[in-house]
Order: C-alpha cells, then sequence, then structure tokens
C-alpha cells in the first residue's frame, strides 16, 4: 500500500534533520590527530627509507652549522701567521663539507625513492575513499566539494611530509648550532635568537591568513576550472559555437580566478610585508652584533668572522625554519586535517553497519514513512512516503521529471539516507546491513551514467569483476540488454576499443552508450534488487517498451523467482511499463497512486489521465492496447 502523510505545506522544515551524516563529521580533525595519522601512513609505505631519511636530514645540519667554526678558526691562523692552526682549519672545513654533502645526497635520494613509493601509498588512498564512502552526499555537497577540492590538488604534496618534517627538524638544529656558537663569543649575542621571535609569530599568522583566503577562494576556483573545461571539452564544443557564448564563458572563467586570486593575493602581500618588517629588525640587530664584536680590532678577527659566518646563517636557518613551519603548516597539516576528514566521514556510515545481506527476499523491501530533502536545501522531494515492494516482482515508478523517481532510486541503493523514516528489507533496517554486502546483492543502470572507455567486453564486464573475463557471461548481458546491434555494427566486435580519444578508438551515439551501461547492468546473475533508471530514455518509446516487455519476462524466471529478486523500472513514459506487475505513480514528493495497470486506469486518476495522453501521442506506433504495432 501507499500512504501519504500531511501537507508538505503544513510542516515546518526544521522538523526534519538537515543531513543523514552525523554533525561531527562535518569538522575537521584536529591538527595533532590528523598530522600522526598521516605520518604513520607514510611510515607504513616504506620504514627502512624513513629511517635512512631521517638520519642523514638531520646530521647533515651539524657540517653545515660547523662550517663557520673552521672559517673563523682559518682567520685566526692567518692572522697570528699560525700554519699548523691554519691547516688545521682546513682540514676541518674540508672533512666537514665532505660530510656534508655526502649526507646531503644520501638524504636526497632516500627521500625522493620515499616519496615516490608514499606518493603512491597515499593518492591511492585518497582514491579509494572517495569512491568507497558509502553514499554519495560528499560529491554534492558544495562545502564537502571544497574540501575534496584542495585535498585532490594536494594529495601528491603528503608524499613529502617526512621530508618536509625532517628538513624543519634539521632546520632547528642548525638554529640550536648556531645560536651556541653566538653565544660562545659573547652570551649576549644570545639575544639574537629573541629578536627573531617576531618573525617567527608573524610567520604562524602569515600562513593560517593565506590558508582562510585559499580556503573562502575554492568554490571559486572549482567553477573556474569548471568552465575551462567546459570551453575546452569536444563535448560542449557544439553547443558553445552555435550559441556563440565563447566570449561569455572567457569572461565568466576571469571573473572567477578573479574572485579566487584578488583576496588571496591581497591575504599575501599584507603577510609579506609584517613578514619584512620582522626580518628588518632582525637585520639591524645583526649588524648591531657585527659592529659589536668589531670593538676588540685585530685580535677580534676570528670573532667577527664567526659571527658573520654565524649570524649570515643565522638569519638563513630562520627564514628557512619559517618558511618550512609555514608551508608544513599550511600544506602538509591541513591536507592531513582533510584527509583525516575523509577517512572519518567513511567510517560514520559504517558504525551502525553490522548485519549481512539476505541471501534471499522473502516479504520485500519496505518504505515507512520516508522523507528526504537534499543536504543544504529545504525542499522536500520524497515527503512522508510509506510504499511496498513486494519480493519477486516487477514494479515501476512512473511520474513527470523532478517528481522523485531518481532520488527513490538512491535511497534504495543506499546512495542516501533517509531524512526522516526508515527501509527495511525483509523486515531489517537497510541501515543495519553492511553496504559493502548490499551492494553486491544489487545491480542496475542509471540514466546518468558513466562512459568506461575501455575494450566492450571490459566496459561491459565490469558490472561484475569477479567475471570480467568470462566472455559467455559478457554476452549474455550484452544479449539481455538488447546491446547486439551496436556490438555488431563495431568493426573487431567485443574487442572493440570504446572512445575517440584512444588508438583505434570508437565513439558511440549517446543511445548506443546507454545500452552498454544496460549490459553492464545485466552481468549479476541473481540479484536482489534489479534497478533500471531511465535505463532507454535516449531510445524511442517503441523501443523501450520492447526492452522493457523483455525485462519484465526475465525477472520472472524461476531462477530470479527462487531469489524474490525485485526489478524496478523507472521511467517518465507511463506507456511503456503497463507490463509490470505494480506501479506507483510519484507526484509532488508523493506517492499519487499505486496498482497494477488495470487498475490505475480503471480509477480514471492521475495515472490513467497520463497514460491515455502519452498514449495518443504514440498512437502512430502502438495499438490500441497499448503494444507496438508492426512495422514491417
Amino acid at each position: 500500500m501507499a500512504a501519504t502523510g500531511g501537507c508538505l505545506t503544513c510542516r515546518h522544515p526544521d522538523s526534519f534533520p538537515r543531513s543523514p551524516m552525523p554533525p561531527a563529521t562535518d569538522r575537521l580533525p584536529s591538527a595533532a590527530s590528523a598530522l600522526f595519522r598521516s605520518l604513520r601512513m607514510g611510515y607504513q609505505a616504506s620504514p627502512g627509507l624513513i629511517l635512512v631519511a631521517f638520519a642523514t636530514t638531520v646530521a647533515a645540519a651539524a657540517p653545515d652549522a660547523l662550517i663557520a667554526v673552521g672559517l673563523a678558526e682559518l682567520v685566526h691562523g692567518v692572522m697570528t701567521g699560525d700554519g699548523g692552526r691554519i691547516a688545521q682549519a682546513v682540514t676541518f672545513v674540508g672533512v666537514l663539507a665532505t660530510a656534508g654533502w655526502l649526507l646531503d645526497v644520501v638524504s636526497d635520494r632516500a627521500n625522493r625513492r620515499f616519496a615516490d613509493r608514499a606518493a603512491v601509498v597515499l593518492e591511492a588512498h585518497v582514491a579509494h575513499l572517495q569512491s568507497s564512502v558509502v553514499t554519495i552526499e560528499h560529491h554534492e555537497r558544495p562545502d564537502h566539494l571544497d574540501r575534496l577540492s584542495v585535498l585532490r590538488d594536494h594529495a601528491s604534496a603528503l608524499s613529502m611530509l617526512y621530508q618536509q618534517l625532517f628538513s624543519t627538524l634539521g632546520a632547528v638544529v642548525r638554529l640550536g648550532f648556531t645560536l651556541a656558537l653566538l653565544m660562545s663569543v659573547h652570551p649576549m649575542l644570545g639575544l639574537l635568537g629573541f629578536v627573531a621571535v617576531p618573525g617567527v609569530l608573524v610567520s604562524h599568522w602569515r600562513s593560517g591568513a593565506e590558508k582562510a583566503a585559499e580556503e573562502a577562494g575554492a568554490r571559486h576556483e572549482r567553477r573556474a576550472r569548471h568552465l575551462f573545461t567546459l570551453g575546452t571539452s569536444a563535448a560542449a564544443g557544439k553547443e558553445i559555437r552555435v550559441a556563440g557564448v565563447q566570449r561569455w564563458l572567457r569572461d565568466r572563467y576571469r571573473d572567477d580566478w578573479r574572485r579566487r586570486y584578488v583576496p588571496l593575493a591581497r591575504a599575501r602581500w599584507t603577510s609579506a610585508a609584517w613578514q619584512s618588517a620582522a626580518q628588518a629588525v632582525l637585520g639591524a640587530a645583526f649588524v648591531a652584533a657585527v659592529a659589536y664584536t668589531a670593538r676588540g680590532g685585530v685580535s677580534a678577527a676570528g670573532d667577527v668572522t664567526l659571527v658573520l659566518t654565524a649570524g649570515s646563517r643565522l638569519s638563513q636557518y630562520i627564514g628557512q625554519t619559517v618558511s618550512q613551519t609555514q608551508f608544513f603548516r599550511a600544506i602538509w597539516v591541513d591536507v592531513s586535517r582533510r584527509l583525516a576528514w575523509l577517512e572519518d566521514y567513511a567510517e560514520a556510515a559504517l558504525a551502525a553497519a553490522d548485519l549481512p545481506a539476505p541471501e534471499n527476499l522473502g516479504k520485500g523491501i519496505r518504505l515507512e514513512k520516508i522523507s528526504f530533502r537534499y543536504p543544504g536545501t529545504d525542499r522536500l522531494i520524497l515527503d512522508d512516503v510509506s510504499l511496498d515492494l513486494p519480493a519477486g516482482k516487477v514494479v515501476a515508478v512512473v511520474g513527470e521529471n523532478g517528481a522523485g523517481k531518481s532520488t527513490l532510486v538512491k535511497l534504495l541503493c543506499g546512495f542516501y539516507r533517509p531524512s526522516a523514516g526508515k527501509i527495511t528489507v525483509d523486515g531489517t533496517d537497510l541501515g543495519r546491513v553492511r553496504p559493502a554486502d548490499w551492494r553486491d546483492r544489487l545491480t542496475g543502470a542509471f540514466q546518468d551514467f558513466f562512459k568506461f572507455e575501455y575494450p566492450v567486453r571490459q566496459s561491459v564486464g565490469v558490472g561484475d569483476l569477479p567475471r570480467i573475463a568470462d566472455l559467455s557471461a559478457v554476452k549474455t548481458a550484452v544479449a539481455r540488454a538488447g546491446a547486439d546491434d551496436v556490438v555488431e555494427k563495431l568493426e573487431r566486435g567485443l574487442d572493440s576499443q570504446l572512445g575517440a580519444n584512444w588508438d583505434q578508438g570508437t565513439d558511440l551515439s549517446h543511445g548506443q552508450w546507454q545500452k552498454i551501461a544496460l549490459a553492464r547492468g545485466f552481468m549479476q546473475e541473481t540479484p536482489l534488487l534489479l534497478v533500471l533508471d531511465e535505463p532507454t530514455s535516449a531510445l524511442d518509446a517503441e523501443i523501450e517498451h520492447a526492452l522493457f516487455e523483455s525485462f519484465a519476462e526475465a525477472a520472472r524466471s524461476d531462477a530470479n523467482a527462487s531469489t524474490g529478486r525485485i526489478t524496478l523500472l523507472v521511467s517518465h513514459r507511463f506507456s511503456t511499463v503497463r507490463m509490470a506487475d505494480l506501479i506507483v505513480v510519484l507526484d509532488g514528493a508523493r506517492v499519487a497512486e499505486y496498482g497494477t495497470h488495470d487498475e490505475l486506469v480503471a480509477r480514471g486518476g492521475p495515472y490513467a489521465e497520463l497514460y491515455g495522453i502519452q498514449a495518443s501521442s504514440y498512437r502512430e506506433g502502438y495499438g490500441m492496447n497499448g503494444t507496438p504495432k508492426e512495422t514491417g
């Protein structure tokens, strides 16, 4: 039975939760926790290389900083004419330079090799997370898309996380050695370290300010990239030229990039000015330190050399430390937080899913007072819908565009969770069923299908990966989808490469691509739920009717009857689904009618009216009973 609840206009939009995900998944994890998780994952990529990279990168800091001592000793030996001291100083500087060079080479090789390995692990992890999230909400929420955009653009940077961390530690070690050397000349010179504090504080503020500006402009960047892809892709080429919107697209593209970069550039210039002021203070203090040390005359020549060498490197090391820390915080910590958020988001939906999917359907699927709104909107797409989908039946869902048909399909597939109500499978809450198990027991074809540009046998075979190499299964799926005519026209049949962008590739019409997608949906032999969401919308009504007839006949076979499989046909054409066991009519977010074709026609309601209108439109191709006429 279908049931409708209270009036949509009588219910306040806040009476439903805005998001099926727990609110905690909308918050970014703490920086410390996220960084630890990223480091742990990187360590697992190659523990041995990490140890080598750490030891050599940090050890290389000592020779670099201690060269100032060797140069000071060399100058002192020259000034005093002490040949032995000169020889020792030259040897010391040579050993330090050689050791520093060797450590730098080994460190660079180890870091690069580790980064290559980590890049594969981390990028694969990000791709897996995005595709394995139970729902598709994160692909359609603007705030989540902004986060994913930053993560996707900088995912490869995480592979350099350890290298940058070790470089930062090395810079800190250099700073320590340098301050110790300066204080060996005079304890007061240690104050140069305190003078550098404002620069460190400004750097800390600078990275946060620039990251906030970058985050605020993420949506403009996404839109600009969309416009660029739109203007350079073949798919939109014809309409762009016919409509003459090239200049309009270019202006919109420039406007979005301006909205993206003007605030970011302003933030960068402002922070750069403060950083320059802090560096100027440090520079003035350094000049004063050199002048103070030079008061000792010739006898202080070695100390002056030490202060000049170590002091100039102090400025360099502080700048390096600040830069590394800023980049570390702005990129690696920020991206790590987004990665940790995505991991938490993917896990959140699995927390309550602890039951397996049934092997067979005995009763069927029931929707109990289901309401749904898309995240970030107030309009209910489905409102208080109660509906039974009996096991072993062919159920058609019809309605005009925007009635909620595809949304109903998404809920049944688990792509979204209801805003209110629940869906049960043989009495078990679908939210308790492990998503991977449920997806193993359903299959289908969707109106917004994807074009897998592989050889035909693979493009179809991915519908059931364990049998992707089973040629017999692929041929059966192609036949069931009515795609034989498409394959027969291809020069190499099932071995033909699809997609004009590939060597010897063949492009297909939209209708032909749709048939390949439909064949992919028929690869699984015994699903519990077969969803066909406008799978033939690119084909004419007569072909759709014939295909639906064959789908319904196959659904009633003994093999499918034993599993209780439910076949769900979704169409906006009322005249092509009359063979279904049950027909659900959606209208205005509600179930308007529910029953067999004959029952609905006899009732004389919306279905009978719209069926009559559409059937009269197809009268030249259909008989009075709604079946196709012979055209031969």
